[in-house]
């Protein structure tokens, strides 16, 4: 399926629109008159799928309404499976914006459908535009040539992960890889040959962890892990098998890169700086201890 200027996408979560917590969604204050000036108050999709299903309630009672974009998928509270689904494609100018899955107890009749054709009409332009500004936000977080987040992206949620787990006092560990001998690659075989190991570098990180919201391309041949709560507790575990994974890929075996990884444990009510700092220098003796290898820093380093 084409979607909507977005056909690369591969980002996919879970979002939640406060319609009702009630599993018969019906009888809600939304007039369809008014819904294109409602759809546009807001560019968030979580938002307007909750004001879309106030209106759809009112034509038929709803069990389940759900969005699939190419940014994402949006379920609504309270969702249950009903005895009879619609699915509806939204389509602007021979694009594929996103697909509606609704559910309910009660049939959708020809007259219901259309009813629900004509809601959904109303929605094209709004939804057109927050898909548009949601690719350009996701856009300015990824790394465009690995789709890793990108530099800005860590330090947003490093910062967070960091508050976090010293407000809740969760584990929170930080990784942080440098591959070894790409100079080499780049010197020898061209920046196309050192694209490539990124991109293979990549792959193996996201088939090792397959949680590539918390993996991260700082530029160069840099990249960061980050690990929280119950993940945070095998880190080291997982420090290893990144290297392994990166160092048995055949890309990188053909150009000769390894990679070497510092990992560093949050201590206590510990700063995000200084947490990377700790796991920064064990990079350092990763490396001086001749490449390929995990160095884990001292819980009580300063």
């Amino acid at each position: 399926m084409e979607l909507y200027g977005l056909q690369d996408m591969t980002l996919s979560g879970t979002s939640y629109a406060g319609v009702t917590s009630q599993p018969h969604w019906s009888g809600l204050s939304a007039d369809p008159v008014t819904l294109p000036e409602q759809l546009q108050t807001s560019l968030d999709l979580a938002d307007q799928l909750q004001i879309y299903s106030m209106a759809a309630g009112k034509v038929l009672p709803l069990r389940s309404i759900q969005l699939q974009t190419a940014v994402g998928k949006y379920l609504a509270p309270g969702s249950e499976s009903g005895n009879f689904e619609h699915r509806s494609v939204l389509m602007l100018n021979d694009q594929c914006l996103a697909e509606l899955c609704y559910q309910s107890d009660q049939a959708f009749t020809p007259l219901i459908q259309h009813q629900l054709w004509q809601l959904e009409r109303q929605w094209l332009y709004p939804l057109r535009n927050t898909l548009v500004v949601v690719r350009l936000q996701q856009l300015a977080l990824k790394d465009s040539l690995t789709d890793l987040g990108n530099r800005r992206n860590f330090d947003d949620q490093f910062e967070r992960a960091v508050q976090l787990a010293n407000r809740r006092q969760q584990a929170c560990a930080l990784i942080l890889l440098d591959l070894d001998n790409f100079k080499q690659t780049n010197d020898n075989f061209g920046h196309p040959a050192g694209d490539d190991v990124l991109i293979a570098v990549a792959d193996a990180m996201r088939q090792t962890l397959r949680a590539s919201d918390c993996l991260f391309r700082f530029g160069g041949d840099e990249f960061a892990v980050l690990l929280t709560a119950d993940d945070a507790l095998s880190a080291e575990l997982v420090a290893h098998r990144l290297v392994k994974a990166i160092n048995q890929h055949h890309v990188c075996n053909q150009f000769s890169v390894t990679a070497s990884a510092g990992l560093a444990q949050l201590a206590l009510n510990q700063k995000a700086e200084l947490l990377f700092s700790r796991a920064d220098e064990a990079l350092s003796q990763a490396k001086q201890a001749g490449k390929n290898a995990v160095k884990v820093a001292l819980l009580n380093q300063a």
